[in-house]
């Protein structure tokens, strides 16, 4: 702690003479210096030890120095501001005419940058109080600021990088029992300074740090990329607009694209610390802005996809690689929800990797599944106005899912994806994966999920959906596990719709459901959601699809009876579900008195007609 302490302490002392007001405060005139001893010692070492506070002279300085910034964090007013500003304008002055000067003596100029340095650390006072940033922006002191991003030094750079950061992080304007006006007033500190080009300024400068091992400042310019993503983060947290400003302005795209891949650990198939803080901020831009997703391209999704590749046939060994693994998936999952995201993923080949990863036993293939549900899972339909038809859509997904869906779905069945799919099915929790599957329980509702879209979005009676419906049926060459994918199926319907009674009679325990109003209705709804109701009515989808065929469907009567259920409820949740997607249409989710009330009243296979 004394290290970094006196680092950052030392330019202040390097140029003050020994008779310093605050040394000699603390450590008493170095011209009395026998006197002060024999005092101290008579105080601390009354019994010849344990009375020393143990702090060396240089020590004691800088104990008084921070006591002494202590004071003017008291004292912080427009005033105090001000004299930062111009103490940072007379810094910055006098360094570049020394740079100027002494171009070919580096030793000369030494003493301004540190007091340089020293200005723009005194600077991070303003994060206890950011009511005083829009001083800053009066005194004209942001373009400054913004100059010395592209300072020679990279040192000075990243100390104006860490200071911005530290301004926009969360806890400088969302402090407990403040207002959203702090928050508003680092907006337009970020805004007056992005209009002095400081995105341009800080993409420049992270191009040209160095991160290679064999640089001799690389661990310096790790610490300036590490500080430039946490100042970017900070802008997702403050105001997505900013963040979406500052991505376009840096090129950030595609610095992360080419950065993600790119190893730096001595061991090239694990990730370095900034690869996956890297891939954390690709994640949670594309998850924060769908116009970022729009602007990831191609080359973006390719990148990730080779990402993904080097994990085919291998298990991330720490949490670092692992995180960033997870991070590569959620990135590609955002992707492939875009309107172009799905084409590019066939273009690429994604489908084909997905199958690959599903044939090893590793996290691959657990991961995979939840990109197959995105991609499978079509953009939800635009919202229209109300019609003398819409109380019955006669629309299935197929009229409002684009072409790249149902090729995804047919790839990946052609693939011979189904083999691997329903294997993770039934043998959930056991053999080699079974750690895996406990650190992923959500597997089971990707699963479900896919199975459902692929019986949806292949068009009844072909080749194509009679191979998803055989898995549920007798076949020469499998005659009995069949059996195991319908009652894998039962079995995940009985646990989703008890885990939604649960949350139903929680809801209900302190409220009076007789007399719901929208809002409870809604949140009963979204309690619902939570505890499962989506997976629950996924099973119903492939449970009335199959249940088109006898043999599986009297097994399926059977099992739910034995379970306390039958398939009156699944008919009940399949018109729920055609409801509430009835209503998102409208423009209501989850608001069942939209549509109409014969939905409930038709049978499965009427209802297998409109999913």
């Amino acid at each position: 702690m004394w290290r970094a302490l006196w680092r950052r302490a030392y330019p202040y002392f390097a140029h003050m003479d020994t008779g310093s007001h605050w040394i000699s405060q603390s450590t008493g005139s170095r011209g009395n210096k026998g006197d002060d001893n024999s005092e101290g010692e008579g105080e601390d070492d009354e019994d010849g030890r344990f009375f020393s506070d143990g702090l060396t002279a240089e020590e004691k300085g800088v104990m008084t120095w921070v006591d002494h910034m202590e004071e003017i964090e008291d004292t912080l007013d427009a005033a105090a501001v001000q004299r930062l500003v111009v103490r940072l304008e007379r810094a910055t002055s006098k360094n570049t005419e020394d740079r100027i000067t002494y171009a070919q003596s580096p030793e000369n100029f030494v003493e301004s940058e540190a007091e340089l340095d020293e200005a723009i650390q005194r600077l991070l006072l303003l994060a206890n109080d950011v009511q005083y940033l829009r001083v800053l922006d009066e005194l004209g002191a942001l373009p400054t600021l913004v100059g010395l991003v592209a300072h020679e030094n990279a040192d000075i750079a990243l100390d104006v990088i860490q200071l911005v950061a530290e301004l926009t992080a969360e806890d400088a304007w969302s402090q407990e029992g403040e207002s959203q006006e702090e928050r508003a007033m680092v907006i337009a500190f970020v805004a007056a300074m992005a209009r002095s080009e400081f995105f341009e300024a800080l993409g420049q400068n992270l191009r040209r740090l160095n991160e290679d091992p064999e640089s001799s400042e690389a661990e310096a310019d790790r610490q300036g990329v590490f500080q430039t993503l946490t100042l970017v983060e900070n802008l997702v947290s403050l105001d997505v607009a900013l963040a979406e400003k500052a991505a376009k302005a840096m090129g950030l795209l595609e610095w992360l694209q080419e950065r993600i891949p790119k190893s730096l650990a001595r061991d090239s198939v694990q990730a370095d610390s900034n690869q996956q803080y890297a891939a954390e901020i690709a994640s949670i831009l594309l998850q924060a802005s769908p116009e970022i997703c729009r602007q990831a391209g191609s080359a973006f999704m390719d990148a990730l996809l080779q990402c993904l590749a080097k994990h085919r046939k291998h298990t991330p060994d720490d949490d670092i690689e692992m995180e960033y693994l997870e991070n590569i998936v959620n990135s590609i999952c955002m992707l492939v929800a875009t309107p172009g995201g799905k084409q590019m993923f066939l273009d690429h080949e994604g489908v084909e990797l997905l199958v690959l990863l599903q044939k090893q036993h590793q996290v691959g293939r657990l991961l995979s599944l939840k990109i197959l549900d995105h991609a499978l899972s079509p953009p939800p339909p635009p919202p229209s106005p109300p019609s003398e038809n819409d109380n019955v859509n006669q629309n299935g997904p197929e009229q409002n899912t684009d072409k790249e869906v149902r090729a995804i779905a047919k790839r990946y069945i052609d693939g011979m994806g189904l083999k691997y799919l329903f294997s993770t099915l039934v043998h959930h929790g056991k053999g080699r994966m079974q750690k895996l599957y406990k650190k992923y329980p959500e597997c089971d509702d990707h699963i479900v999920s896919c199975i459902a879209w692929l019986l949806r979005l292949t068009e009844k009676g072909t080749p194509t959906h009679w191979r998803v419906l055989a898995k549920f049926v007798p076949s020469p060459v499998d005659p009995s596990g069949w059996k195991a994918h319908v009652d894998r199926i039962v079995e995940l319907n009985v646990a989703y719709s008890e885990r939604v009674r649960e949350a139903e009679e929680l809801f209900g325990q302190d409220r009076d459901l007789s007399d719901e109003d929208d809002d409870d209705a809604a949140e009963r709804y979204l309690l619902r959601m939570d505890a499962g109701l989506f997976s629950l009515q996924m099973t119903d989808i492939i449970i009335a699809f199959v249940s088109e065929e006898s043999q599986p469907r009297d097994r399926i009567e059977q099992r739910l009876r034995r379970k306390g259920r039958d398939t009156a409820a699944v008919q009940s949740e399949l018109a729920e579900y055609l409801i509430s997607r009835q209503a998102a249409i409208l423009g209501s989710v989850g608001d069942s008195s939209s549509a109409n009330s014969t939905l409930k009243s038709l049978r499965i296979s009427e209802l297998v007609s409109k999913l």
